[in-house]
């Protein structure tokens, strides 16, 4: 019997402890801004790429504490915009992606990136020295074969102090979504192209596998490149460099 109530009593403490009223500030912040090429262009990513690293630094006890990152998600075009953010000081660090390192100094170490203050609506915009700019040749047409044909020509990015990475293969993404990554249509999906580093500015042409299916409708068409680390030259394996790609922007095509 004793010991019942004892274990009632505790149970009742357990819930009275509950019941306290959280008294912490919700996410009232928000963050936004763009990351934007070396040219000046915003850069073209894959929906929802977590590619912006957020290491709050108000909570530490100290400067050497670790606090564990959280990641900002961007849009297609590059943009960025959370708006339930705790208010604090983040050390923001663009990341993983296919791009060089952005910080050149401290790479991708744990105190790497700005210091940037978060408080009510803050934008930080960052520019970045991607490994490949993909530009159209001819924008998507419909042939006569009622296939979807289209070419492009890519540019490496040297940034100075660091070595270009080595070219891997590129995609065509054909979907009748706006994100032709998330929801590309299988059946007309050709075969990868394989890249060297010497078909640099010349046009290289894609055509979907078969005529496409349903007409009176539109499609969504990207051409997606990547890179990997140069052969026995470790500095060349940046972050992100085996699963990053550089993409064309994205083009509507109506098929009558």
């Amino acid at each position: 019997m004793k010991i019942i109530k004892y274990i009632s009593i505790v149970l009742c403490c357990l819930t009275a402890a509950s019941c306290e009223i959280d008294n912490y500030d919700g996410p009232d912040a928000t963050i936004q801004g763009s990351i934007y090429d070396h040219r000046g262009q915003p850069l073209e990513v894959n929906q929802g790429a977590g590619i912006i690293r957020m290491r709050e630094i108000s909570w530490a006890k100290d400067s050497a504490s670790y606090v564990a990152p959280q990641t900002l998600k961007v849009q297609q075009d590059g943009t960025y915009r959370h708006t339930k953010w705790f208010s604090g000081t983040y050390r923001m660090l663009p990341y993983s992606g296919a791009f060089f390192p952005y910080d050149d100094q401290l790479k991708d170490a744990d105190d790497a990136g700005e210091l940037v203050e978060i408080k009510g609506s803050v934008t930080k915009d960052f520019t970045v020295t991607p490994y490949l700019t993909v530009e159209w040749v001819k924008k998507p047409f419909v042939t006569a074969d009622n296939r979807i044909e289209c070419s492009v020509r890519f540019t490496r990015n040297q940034k100075p102090g660091y070595e270009m990475p080595d070219l891997r293969e590129a995609d065509m993404l054909v979907s009748r979504m706006i994100n032709p990554t998330g929801g590309r249509d299988g059946e007309l999906h050709p075969t990868k192209v394989a890249l060297t580093n010497d078909m640099e500015g010349q046009e290289i042409t894609f055509r979907t596998a078969r005529a496409v299916k349903y007409t009176g409708i539109d499609y969504w068409i990207r051409i997606t490149m990547n890179c990997k680390a140069v052969a026995n030259k470790p500095e060349t394996n940046y972050p992100g460099i085996s699963t990053s790609d550089n993409f064309s922007s994205i083009e509507k095509i109506h098929v009558p």
